[in-house]
Order: C-alpha cells, then sequence, then structure tokens
C-alpha cells in the first residue's frame, strides 16, 4: 500500500513565498532579469536570494537561478544591471568566506539564450 500525503512534487510552485527585490528588461525590451529572494520548505525550511534572466515571454521560476547549483544557496549584496541588451553583469558577494562553500556554491551561469553573463565577485569584509 502507497500513501501520498500533500508531498506533491510541485508544492514549491504555489507554497514558496518570493520577494522581487529589484527587476530591469534589457535595453531592447527582449529579457527581464530579477534579483529575489524566497522561502519555504515547510519544517525543514529554506531561504535564498538569487538572480533569474528569462525572456520576457517566460514566466518567472524561482528555481531557475544564475548562481550555485542548489536552491538553499545564499548570496548577499545581489545586483544585476544591463551593459546592453545582449551583456549582463551580476555582482554579488560570497554569503561565507569557507572554501568548501564557495567550491559548492562556485556553480555560474555563463550564458542564457543570446545574453552573455559577467560576474563581479565583491569582496567580503
Amino acid at each position: 500500500m502507497t500513501l501520498f500525503v500533500g508531498c506533491g512534487n510541485d508544492d514549491w510552485k504555489i507554497t514558496d513565498e518570493v520577494q522581487i527585490l529589484s527587476e530591469s528588461k534589457s535595453p531592447d525590451g527582449k529579457c527581464i532579469v530579477t534579483v529575489f529572494s524566497c522561502s519555504g520548505g515547510g519544517a525543514a525550511g529554506y531561504t535564498y536570494t538569487n538572480v533569474n534572466l528569462r525572456e520576457v515571454s517566460e514566466t518567472f521560476d524561482q528555481r531557475d537561478f544564475l548562481l550555485g547549483k542548489h536552491l538553499w544557496n545564499c548570496f548577499t549584496d545581489l545586483s544585476a544591471d544591463w551593459k546592453d541588451s545582449e551583456t549582463l553583469v551580476v555582482t554579488y558577494r560570497w554569503a561565507s568566506d569557507d572554501p568548501d562553500y564557495k567550491a559548492h556554491n562556485g556553480q555560474r551561469v555563463a550564458k542564457k539564450g543570446k545574453v552573455e553573463i559577467n560576474y563581479v565577485i565583491k569582496e567580503n569584509d
């Protein structure tokens, strides 16, 4: 016998709480970059801050992000600025100086569609 108790694979789509921190369209108006924070996960819980890049026709998806590999990654002082319609500059600070943290969270999307993404890492104080 199998018992399913309200834990569908897509529950996060309706239970995550997303706060848009900043959002802007590319100069040609074809893409949108969104800096956001998200929390959810019930009792276990998670909170993360990240950046989403999509075409204007696409729906925002808080699980489609540019920094890190897993949703529990956290970066601070995030900003995203368009250099031109095909170049986005994402600036952030590591949440931890621990080398293991940096190695685990070092994955970044280099290009999405026609947009090249450059990253600037701010030094921690």
